[in-house]
């Protein structure tokens, strides 16, 4: 059986959704920036990780090295992630 559950009001600007342009299209998404503290030889360092979550649907054939354009700020896009359910992170990096 096919998952079949509506994500719109995810993906609604007025409710979670962030709206964004990748490779100068528009789309909408969940931005997340979230922060990150990895254990480094027994020091911390800290880091966020940028993730761009959006419906499988909208992402073109190869989105690694595209520019994905958020509140303002570029980042690329690192790695592709589909999750099987029409949905993928784009996992990103922030450009100069």
């Amino acid at each position: 059986m096919a998952f079949a559950e509506d994500l719109s009001v995810f993906f609604n600007p007025a409710e979670f959704a962030d709206s964004a342009t990748l490779g100068g299209v528009a789309v909408q998404g969940i931005f997340d920036k979230a922060y990150q503290f990895a254990d480094v030889g027994g020091s911390g360092m800290a880091s966020t990780q940028p993730v761009y979550t959006l419906a499988t649907s909208a992402v073109p054939a190869n989105p690694v090295g595209t520019t994905l354009v958020v509140g303002g700020v570029s980042y690329s896009v690192a790695a592709h992630e589909p999750d099987g359910t029409g949905m993928s992170l784009l996992l990103l990096e922030r450009t100069a």
